[in-house]
């Protein structure tokens, strides 16, 4: 098996939410979607996942998204869409999660 491998699905996807994943061989992993966050320890995602909402419902369900997949050794990317406009999107819906959390002290416009 070579060190680096390299996927891109030639189907488009439809009604999934975009999600960039990183697994960590049997250490476990994490996947990020712009209204969750997924955790999980082992090889069984399913066994140990813990799931931190950020929205309440996912988002960009209507639009066709590519997945493409990066295998470095024992570590596996997966993205459906674009990782990085994932992770921005994400890191904004965290942050209007935790500004509009009860009890945060970021002032919240009118």
């Amino acid at each position: 098996m070579p060190l680096l491998e390299r996927t891109v699905s030639p189907q488009r996807i439809l009604g999934s939410e975009r999600a960039f994943e990183v697994r960590f061989g049997s250490i476990g992993g994490v996947e990020v979607r712009p209204t969750r966050l997924f955790l999980w320890k082992g090889p069984e995602r399913l066994e140990h996942e813990q799931v931190l909402p950020l929205a309440d419902r996912p988002v960009g369900l209507d639009y066709e998204r590519t997945e493409s997949r990066l295998r470095v050794g024992s570590v596996e990317f997966r993205s459906r869409g674009n990782p990085l406009l994932t992770l921005a999107i994400t890191g904004a819906m965290a942050l209007k999660s935790w500004a509009g959390a009860p009890g945060s002290d970021v002032p919240q416009g009118k």
